[in-house]
């Protein structure tokens, strides 16, 4: 049964692409460096704000808030046509490279859930076992957020991808200074997350729903 995908402009959206069978959308750096570059200036062009990513092998994570109504659908039709097109013509394939349409669900204004859906977002490169430490892998803006800039192989820290980037509303409320957020933002990170919370995203994710309510602590 296809469900329904709901849309509420101004509001932060969660969404996922999935390889198609779980197969990598990525096989270097080179496809990453241009699935985001893709993703970025669909953004820009269909006026979705980009506030978070998350690159796996098989998966991709955004934190989106559209200021159109089909600002999302149509930055995803974007990659669906340029990216494919480079990927399949690059490794010589045919065909697919998604698992469907893409996941996606928003949630109310409230800190709880904004900072818990970055917080998951974040999470996944050391869930999913890619890295033992979220900060350092290189391919999510998890270190941005927790004020690592230099000295280091992050993408987020290439001013030609940074400059898309802005902050989730509730991040500016974390405090008053940018090392304050920061700090406050590492710190909550540092924190196991609620196993029900993980369940709530998970399940908001693959059915569409919105995340309306949490009983979860703020940072």
């Amino acid at each position: 049964m296809r469900l329904n995908r709901t849309i509420s402009k101004g509001k932060v959206h969660y969404v996922v692409q999935r390889g198609h069978n779980g197969s990598d959308i990525f096989f270097d750096d080179k496809d990453r460096e241009t699935y985001l570059m893709v993703v970025f200036e669909g953004g820009v062009r269909y006026k979705a704000a980009i506030h978070a990513f998350q690159l796996l092998q098989h998966e991709a994570h955004w934190l989106f808030t559209p200021h159109e109504e089909n600002s999302i659908a149509l930055t995803v039709q974007s990659v669906g046509r340029e990216y494919v097109r480079y990927f399949n013509q690059r490794w010589g394939r045919t065909g697919t490279l998604w698992d469907g349409r893409y996941k996606s669900y928003w949630m109310d204004r409230n800190p709880v859930l904004e900072l818990n859906a970055q917080k998951y977002l974040d999470q996944l490169s050391k869930t999913s076992g890619l890295t033992n430490n979220e900060i350092e892998w290189g391919w999510s803006t998890c270190a941005h957020y927790c004020g690592v800039f230099s000295g280091t192989n992050h993408i987020i820290n290439k001013k030609k991808f940074r400059n898309f980037i802005s902050p989730i509303p509730s991040y500016w409320g974390l405090g008053n200074t940018p090392f304050e957020r920061q700090f406050k933002y590492k710190k909550f990170l540092s924190e196991p997350q609620a196993q029900m919370v993980v369940k709530e995203i998970t399940r908001c994710i693959n059915r569409g729903l919105p995340w309306l309510k949490s009983g979860t602590k703020i940072p």
